[in-house]
């Protein structure tokens, strides 16, 4: 299908070098901007200000979005939404709003599926289908932003797919995110999460400046396992990683944090945790313990909080700071990936 590209996902440059193109001043293409990323405009027709010349041009070159809202539920027992959006071309992906008092979190998707594989996520299940583009990234914050009527906070990538895999394109919707002319979020409010794409966790640090968080979806201390529960670590193993986040932590003195999920007889064993410590105390690293959230697709249990609590004590009892996320929505089968995956049987 041979579509047109979209206005959402456009920066400044692109829109002031399309004004000009377009024989009108660059300030126009500041103007759409705003309507796009102020205003979440559902039509050009609203963007009133901009010559009727120039939205004609625009309509005749772009699409003015690439998603279209699917489905939502509510994640029982905590304050989240998961949102199921349609792309053009006939594909779903999700998003997550997070509402915990004053901080309005959406967890973004990034690609349709998943190639990392990892078994114990529903991402990965299904096929690979492709990247999302900026502008779809992007629209999922805008979209949500636009139903809440309140301003996102806080931007996590940790939805479908892996951020880094598709790299030019989180860092465009990176750069959407943190401008004046965007959606002003702080880069301190944004975490971008890898199963630990070596060289590109660098090249990011790198054009991102090390401002924006960045978080490393670790789930074993140990090569054997981590071979199996991150598939990628194949390619790039442990001691790659570690090398590659301790020279990170040197030169930048920035906070990285390990996801953990907790698998019971898989990853939750005293020497896993006394593994973990060790990772953790060279990076002065932050953990956060997630509780795995079964699928159908995986013969995987969630812990009891029994389990997670004396996982937890062990990393705490060494001076770790260690967290446990709270997961939601069992009961609607919302695993990431799982909204999604449940519609396409």
């Amino acid at each position: 299908m041979d579509l047109k590209l979209t206005l959402y996902g456009l920066d400044l440059e692109e829109a002031e070098t399309f004004a000009k193109a377009g024989k009108v001043p660059a300030y126009r293409g500041r103007q759409l901007l705003e309507w796009l990323y102020k205003k979440h405009i559902a039509s050009l027709e609203e963007a009133v200000n901009l010559p009727r010349e120039f939205r004609d041009s625009l309509s005749a070159h772009y699409d003015l979005a690439g998603l279209s809202f699917d489905e939502a539920g509510r994640l029982t027992g905590l304050e989240s939404t998961k949102f199921l959006f349609k792309t053009r071309d006939g594909h779903l992906l999700e998003s997550v709003l997070i509402v915990q008092k004053d901080r309005k979190t959406v967890c973004v998707s990034t690609q349709l599926g998943c190639k990392i594989g990892c078994p114990f996520c529903a991402s990965g299940q299904g096929k690979f289908i492709r990247n999302l583009t900026a502008g779809e990234i992007i629209e999922q914050v805008v979209w949500i932003e636009k139903q809440i009527k309140v301003r996102v906070t806080n931007v996590v990538f940790m939805g479908m797919g892996e951020p880094l895999d598709n790299f030019e394109a989180t860092m465009k919707t990176l750069k959407i995110l943190q401008a004046v002319w965007g959606l002003e979020i702080g880069a301190r409010h944004i975490t971008v999460s890898t199963a630990g794409l070596t060289p590109k966790i660098v090249e990011f640090v790198s054009r991102s400046e090390g401002r924006v968080r960045l978080s490393i979806s670790l789930h074993s201390s140990n090569d054997e396992t981590r071979n199996e529960l991150v598939p990628i670590n194949r390619k790039y193993s442990l001691k790659e990683l570690m090398e590659t986040l301790k020279k990170i932590h040197r030169d930048l003195k920035r906070e990285i944090t390990f996801e953990y999920t907790l698998i019971p007889g898989v990853n939750d064993s005293n020497k896993e945790a006394a593994g973990l410590v060790r990772l953790a105390k060279t990076l002065d690293t932050k953990v956060n313990l997630i509780p795995c959230n079964p699928i159908r697709e995986s013969q995987f249990k969630s812990p009891t909080p029994e389990i997670m609590e004396h996982f937890r004590s062990v990393l705490l009892k060494q001076g770790i700071r260690a967290t446990i996320r709270q997961t939601a929505g069992r009961d609607i089968r919302a695993a990431c990936g799982q909204l999604r995956l449940d519609k396409l049987q």
